[in-house]
């Protein structure tokens, strides 16, 4: 059934609304806490102005029946929201399903709260509001398209990252409004706001306690085990929360039943540092955490049990998602059981768009191993296409790591794809192109073409080993000019990243080809320069002692006239373009350099 034929089903006249305004016992919004609407402690006096206030405040003002406020978690979304809903439709009956219960496998097609339902049936004459605070993937984009029945209208909040083009593809439709706040203040707002930062007043210090396994000011959760002799259910907890959470953020549109989340929580247990808890201590740890509420503010329940018609569902606390997004890489990384619960469920082809919109939100989140598992590269029909460059090389270098190389490729193709050849982008391109100039199975030309990219826009180090494998390349096809070339862009590279390995590896090279090609002078000079740069007792000094002991007794030859080598591009210089993201691998770098990533020399080609 389709969501505007929920709506009118649940609101058919005929179904036995009764006549009269009777709204039974639903609130008014004038009767409601800013509490109530979902917004944290302490609530700021005064709130911060945003700029989109004045928006929001049309919007609920206006005729659209539906409007969604996009915001990051505890950026002041559903305050704005609040504040304009009681300011302007103070009168209006209000009600507040579980967004989680409407935003299952199949939102709003499917049994409703049974407090929307009647709400509906009833549709007090004065206005009814249908207030759902963070939504989820399945059910912004139902929303988008929703047409509530008349006298009824929808005021919902979504984190911003469910925006993303590969999450939510459908547009807004007639009748809804969609409002985006930014992350940051902007200088005025900054200006209204004083010192105030956004979330910075809400304490997640017992949502991090819960999540990190430490004991902490949260109720009953805070207190050791009932017997003595008993270890503490901490890390259990922990644990359970983890792949709660974890599923939440992900936006995974499947059940959680108890023995699932049970078995996914003994994987994280796994990767955290103590003695992982067994399966019974996460099973009671599941049920402590559900009978559980701490009586006041911040993390008042931690899991919530919701039984619909697809299965029995856990979802956690919202604060416990915002505090595990605020510790970012400091938290943890999901461990692969995920992946393959996720993949399995994911696993048919009528679950594409679900398996895609998992994998990108798994690169919003940062877990790039996981996207990459569940993603199909480009240029796949239901592969993601509006990541970005940078986001489209972490997932090839995680897809490399993993040992799925055609995959890889075709990531680090599609930078290259997105990127224009103007410098602007020059060494994300210099560092993709790198690791497709290994693929030995290449094309001959691409292989060229993409290693010549990083000899003129990689870093020296990456561009004299560039300029090594393109020396093979024109070796192999008898193109010897061409390979003196390019083994003189590798001396110059390596001397310009004081590397005086390479740069011996490289004379080395050169000199032997000089020696065969009759210019005994120049190869019995290159010999010496490697002599001085590693010394006797290195393999390459070694090499080079040789083979001037073998220029030495050897008569000497006529040789071809000297070679005139072919024109290799040279360095680019100027900017560099965007920085690489911190969590992606790429070719080493010289000297060790804190602000590019580094995985072991790229000695091994991509199979």
């Amino acid at each position: 059934m389709t969501t505007t034929g929920r709506w009118r089903v649940r609101s058919d006249p005929r179904a036995g609304r009764p006549d009269g305004p009777d709204a039974g016992s639903l609130p008014r919004l004038r009767e409601l806490d800013l509490r109530d609407l979902g917004v944290h402690d302490p609530v700021p006096v005064p709130p911060v102005e945003r700029d989109a206030d004045h928006r929001i405040e049309a919007a609920v003002g206006g005729d659209d029946p539906v409007v969604v406020v996009a915001a990051p978690r505890l950026s002041g979304g559903t305050l704005a929201l609040a504040r304009a809903a009681r300011l302007l439709l103070s009168d209006h009956h209000v009600v507040r399903p579980d967004p989680a219960a409407l935003g299952g496998s199949a939102p709003l097609s499917g049994p409703a709260d049974p407090a929307l339902v009647d709400a509906l049936r009833r549709r007090p004459a004065d206005g009814l509001v249908i207030w759902l605070d963070g939504i989820g993937p399945a059910l912004l984009a139902a929303l988008l398209v929703a047409r509530p029945p008349e006298g009824a209208r929808v005021f919902a909040t979504v984190d911003e990252a469910l925006l993303h083009p590969d999450v939510t593809r459908v547009a807004p439709g007639p009748g809804v409004t969609l409002i985006r706040l930014g992350p940051e203040l902007s200088r005025a707002e900054a200006a209204r706001a004083g010192t105030r930062s956004l979330g910075g007043a809400v304490d997640l210090a017992p949502a991090r306690a819960l999540l990190l396994g430490r004991p902490g000011p949260a109720g009953r959760l805070a207190r050791p085990s009932r017997r003595a002799s008993r270890p503490s259910l901490a890390p259990a907890r922990a644990a359970v929360l983890r792949a709660a959470v974890d599923w939440a953020r992900l936006g995974v549109p499947h059940a959680l039943p108890t023995p699932l989340l049970a078995r996914l929580a003994l994987a994280y247990a796994r990767e955290m540092p103590d003695d992982p808890p067994a399966v019974d201590d996460l099973t009671r740890a599941v049920e402590d955490l559900v009978g559980t509420s701490s009586g006041g503010r911040g993390v008042t329940r931690p899991l919530r049990r919701l039984r619909l018609p697809d299965g029995v569902h856990h979802v956690p606390d919202p604060l416990l998602t915002v505090a595990a997004d605020r510790l970012g890489r400091d938290g943890w990384t999901p461990p692969e059981r995920l992946g393959e619960v996720v993949g399995d469920l994911l696993g048919t082809a009528a679950d594409r768009a679900d398996r895609r919109t998992v994998g990108v939100l798994a690169v919003v989140r940062g877990f790039d191993d996981l996207a990459a598992a569940l993603l199909r590269p480009p240029p796949t029909p239901d592969g993601p296409t509006d990541l970005a460059p940078t986001e489209d090389y972490r997932l090839g270098v995680s897809s490399l790591q993993a040992g799925r190389a055609a995959e890889a490729r075709r990531w680090f193709a599609a930078v290259l794809t997105a990127t224009p050849d103007d410098g602007s982008w020059r060494e994300l391109r210099a560092r993709a192109a790198f690791w497709l100039g290994l693929d030995r199975d290449a094309d001959p030309a691409d292989r060229r073409g993409h290693l010549e990219l990083v000899v003129r826009d990689g870093p020296p180090r990456d561009a004299s080993d560039a300029a090594l494998l393109l020396a093979g390349l024109e070796r192999d096809a008898g193109r010897f000019d061409a390979q003196r070339g390019c083994l003189r862009a590798a001396v110059t590279a390596a001397r310009a990243a004081a590397d005086a390995g390479r740069e011996a590896e490289a004379t080395l090279d050169l000199a032997h080809l000089d020696r065969r090609s009759g210019r005994a002078d120049d190869a019995r000079t290159g010999y010496d320069r490697v002599l001085t740069l590693v010394g006797p007792d290195e393999p390459a000094g070694l090499a080079a002692g040789r083979a001037l002991a073998e220029l030495d007794d050897a008569e000497p030859e006529d040789g071809p006239e000297a070679f005139v080598p072919a024109p290799l591009p040279e360095q680019r210089g100027g900017p560099t373009g965007p920085p690489l993201p911190r969590s992606g691998a790429g070719p080493s770098t010289p000297g060790g350099s804190e602000d590019r990533p580094t995985v072991p020399p790229p000695a091994r080609p991509l199979p």
